[in-house]
């Protein structure tokens, strides 16, 4: 048997457990057992479990338990000794209330624990080895760990750490800092208070609204940023970025997806495969593609900065206000009909390569008395400069 990681020093009479008789559900052996445990106000509460757990916040002083236990055997007899050997340990340190549910790793045997908690808890701490968590109505920090199995967070008020070995994570409402972990499974975050980690190794990641910076990371999924009100740096290997709107910087790379930004102050985005978008952003727009088009089309409001358009293998797009202040240099490496360059403004210049020669197009010129620079580099295809009124 696993030696357990806390001493049981509480009897289960002491703190109102109240087993049921044993009943059969189907093809197990069933027994319920109830109880109540005292809390500390604005305490700490820290939850061990061996299968599935579900934790609710609410306007009371006691934990209030509800602990499942299923077994599969032949008989009553045999049923009642397997019970007993799921164990469920209550332990009292100060303001701090330790729980745990184990049994032996080889007995046939699972569990299901529910709890339901004072909402003011200043920290909970949950742990699973086998199944999901799911904790909702907390106004303090919480902590999910679980093994493998899904997690589901809502209405917590202060920060949060989630992790998981290979789960499903979806949060509503965090109010604080929060870090977000899975070894394999998709992220879904609606809205979040603080700065905001997510990672994952094989899934996406999707965030609502985030009141402060966002770092996202993902193995293989996509990326998608509907609101943050601060920065956004994301990074996929094997999918699209999508930031529809951010009040600070985007930092993005894809290694073979496009990116998309419809609102940022400034851009800094690499893409080894895919095309990028740009609307609605201002200041330097840093953007750079091996193999894709790029579409920027700038604000009329705009204050742009120096920036930089890049494609190794594509078309360069740019709709540029008419009366934008900006200094415009747009090099085409491709020979001939292979690198062209076709400007809505007479202010720029356009001076074609000779056919045959490795000389590039080039189109220069100042609009609007001139301003930053917008650099923009092609290597074939065709270099767009159009004017939006």
């Amino acid at each position: 048997m696993r030696v357990h990681w806390l001493i049981p020093v509480v009897a289960a009479a002491a703190f109102g457990q109240t087993p049921s008789p044993i009943a059969q559900e189907d093809a197990y052996w069933v027994q319920i057992c109830e109880g109540t445990v005292e809390s500390s106000p604005g305490g700490q509460l820290r939850v061990r479990a061996d299968g599935p757990l579900i934790m609710r916040g609410a306007g009371q002083e006691t934990i209030n338990y509800r602990l499942k236990k299923r077994v599969r055997v032949r008989d009553a007899a045999q049923a009642a000794a397997l019970l007993k050997q799921i164990s469920f340990n209550v332990r009292r340190e100060g303001d701090l209330a330790r729980l745990v549910v184990a049994y032996p790793v080889d007995l046939s045997a699972s569990s299901e624990l529910e709890l339901r908690v004072p909402r003011s808890l200043a920290r909970c701490v949950l742990e699973t080895r086998l199944g999901s968590i799911e904790a909702t109505g907390l106004d303090g920090a919480v902590d999910v760990r679980a093994a493998g199995g899904r997690i589901r967070m809502d209405d917590i008020g202060g920060s949060a750490t989630v992790r998981t070995g290979g789960g499903e994570i979806r949060l509503g409402r965090v109010g604080g800092f929060l870090r977000c972990f899975s070894g394999g499974g998709t992220i879904h975050a609606e809205r979040i208070g603080g700065e905001a980690f997510f990672e994952t190794a094989g899934g996406e990641i999707y965030i609502g609204e985030a009141r402060g910076p966002v770092h996202a990371s993902t193995a293989g999924g996509n990326i998608r940023v509907r609101r943050a009100a601060a920065s956004v740096t994301a990074h996929t290997s094997g999918g699209m970025i999508d930031v529809i709107e951010a009040d600070g910087p985007v930092i993005a790379e894809s290694a073979s997806g496009c990116i998309r930004v419809a609102s940022a102050k400034g851009v800094r985005l690499g893409s080894a495969g895919g095309t990028i978008q740009l609307r609605g952003v201002s200041g330097a727009l840093l953007a750079a593609t091996a193999s894709g088009n790029i579409l920027a089309e700038i604000p009329s409001n705009a204050r742009l900065e120096d920036s930089n358009l890049t494609t190794g293998r594509g078309d360069v797009t740019v709709f540029i206000p008419s009366n934008l202040a900006v200094t415009v240099q747009a090099h085409n490496e491709g020979k001939g009909m292979l690198g062209r360059i076709v400007s809505d403004f007479p202010e720029i210049q356009v001076r074609l390569g000779r056919f045959r020669e490795a000389r590039p197009a080039i189109a220069e010129g100042a609009l609007n008395g001139g301003g930053p620079q917008l650099w923009i580099s092609a290597t074939g295809g065709t270099i767009y400069l159009r004017r939006q009124d």
